[in-house]
């Protein structure tokens, strides 16, 4: 490959670090609009379809590489591999990730000759249709969607009440292929469309953040989520007793203020409610001091050896209802994806098993609210929160974490902000409780209301609206991604007829 030749798979080296600059823990969001521009820039011109995918699978290995390092710290400091092993995992994970990119910038490449328009035109849709894919193949990992990164935003998230974080996404990575365009054909147009484009989406997020509650009456909760800050070092130590005593001293204080509601993190507890006559008598008794209810993670054991990681609801009565179930586990962390592929990773959690996934999503019912509950990591999944709004009808989100697993490499606020847009999409408030942080009350237009830090200590006190509108996301934004997917493969399919097409001409 000549040095021309290598222009269009290095810009997407330099798009793919720029474009993992603007998540956390680096948070550079002001690059997210210009990040995939050099890239773009190159594919509109570029020539070859295979140098385009080659592109596609550079930029992701480069995004993910740099996004996702903390990878290499679980692996070598829970999963008991050497460091080598650890970089090895890492870019594993990131070339099965890098596929999607790849897939969209050849499919792009395909469907139009060097120098059209329609190259452009159709990379958001691509992209969109590429994002919700990752989301739910191979079980999915809807980890640091382009729209997550925005978080911090909430003027800019709105869109997502229309069409999910897909939307916000596409719609961000038209404004790239705008400014590609007027960079590419040297054009003033497209910067005129990408600012109308702009306005627009900031004008629709301004007028939504500036409107009042459908509902004015809405009844509220008073919450308090723990953050009681213990290390998985710790609670896989011998400190046990001291991690329990901990936790329990937390929520006795909390249980003073007398909430509504009492949020405990996942993994708080290194007993089990079934196997231990002291959490019961303990937890029963912060929730009737707290006379309401207190949430906490626990592990329901079944008689026919399955195990479930599950959410609790505990009233000053007793328990209320059956546990809430894991729909989506912790890749690594409750069990080990592609086993074939990483036959040599162990399941990272100590917990009694790995765990089984339920089969669909429930609520947890207090009196005059229906939580929909999100346990640690599939807080990230779009679709299943939605299902919990829409027909299951939560008025409230709950999720708990143990992002301790994590270092400090910015898993923790990439969780955070993957949760935040769960509020946005269905006009909820959001309480999340995380054992290290970052916990927060989110309200329902993704405003972070209140906030612990991570690796801090403390009681995050605040008040919870009981939300029951249904946006246009909850009702039907869910063609939009699915559109989008069968735009992708429509447009994979020309360009794969027409490689086939191109062959049987040069043959014959």
């Amino acid at each position: 490959m000549n040095r021309a030749g290598w222009r269009t798979p290095a810009a997407g080296v330099v798009s793919g670090i720029l474009f993992a600059l603007a998540f956390p823990p680096f948070g550079w969001v002001v690059l997210l609009p210009l990040a995939l521009v050099p890239w773009l820039v190159a594919l509109a011109r570029e020539e070859s379809r295979w140098r385009a995918l080659l592109s596609g699978l550079l930029f992701g290995l480069t995004t993910w590489c740099l996004s996702i390092s903390w990878i290499t710290y679980v692996v070598t400091h829970f999963g008991g591999q050497g460091r080598a092993m650890g970089v090895v995992c890492l870019v594993l994970l990131a070339a099965i990730l890098a596929e999607w990119p790849a897939a969209v910038a050849f499919t792009a490449v395909a469907c139009a000759p060097a120098g059209s328009p329609r190259r452009l035109a159709v990379f958001p849709v691509l992209w969109m249709a590429s994002e919700h894919l990752r989301s739910f193949v191979y079980g999915g990992f809807p980890w640091n969607l382009t729209g997550n990164a925005l978080y911090q935003r909430p003027v800019w998230l709105q869109t997502a009440s229309v069409g999910g974080v897909y939307l916000v996404g596409g719609l961000l990575v038209a404004v790239s292929c705008l400014l590609a365009a007027a960079v590419a054909f040297r054009r003033a147009k497209p910067l005129v469309a990408a600012a109308i484009l702009v306005l627009a989406a900031g004008a629709f997020g301004a007028a939504r953040l500036a409107r009042r509650p459908s509902d004015g009456a809405a009844p509220t909760l008073s919450v308090a989520l723990l953050q009681p800050n213990v290390s998985q070092e710790s609670r896989l130590g011998g400190s046990a007793g001291e991690v329990y005593e901990r936790v329990i001293g937390m929520a006795r204080d909390a249980a003073a203020e007398e909430p509504n509601l009492l949020v405990i993190p996942e993994s708080a507890f290194p007993i089990y409610w079934d196997r231990s006559p002291r959490l019961r008598q303990d937890l029963s008794g912060v929730a009737g001091a707290a006379s309401g209810f207190v949430i906490f993670n626990d592990v329901e054991e079944l008689p026919d050896g399955r195990y479930f990681n599950v959410a609790r609801l505990l009233g000053p009565s007793g328990l209320v209802g059956p546990p809430y179930r894991k729909v989506h586990r912790v890749p690594f962390g409750e069990y080990v994806p592609l086993p074939r592929l990483f036959f040599f990773v162990r399941q990272v959690s100590t917990e009694i098993g790995e765990f089984s996934a339920a089969a669909a999503p429930t609520t947890l019912e207090m009196p005059g609210a229906r939580i929909g509950i999100g346990v640690c990591y599939e807080i990230l999944y779009a679709g299943l929160v939605r299902e919990e709004a829409s027909r299951l009808g939560a008025n409230l989100l709950v999720t708990i974490s143990n992002d301790s697993w994590y270092g400090r490499a910015g898993a923790q606020e990439q969780h955070f902000a993957g949760a935040v847009l769960r509020a946005v999409e269905t006009q909820r408030y959001l309480l999340r409780a995380a054992i290290t942080g970052i916990s927060g009350i989110v309200d329902e237009k993704g405003r972070i209301v209140g906030e612990l830090p991570r690796d801090t200590s403390g009681i995050l006190r605040g008040t919870a609206r009981l939300e029951s509108a249904r946006t246009f996301w909850t009702r039907w934004g869910y063609w939009l991604p699915r559109l989008a997917d069968v735009f992708a493969g429509a447009v994979l399919l020309f360009g794969v007829a027409g490689l086939a097409h191109g062959r049987r001409r040069r043959s014959s």
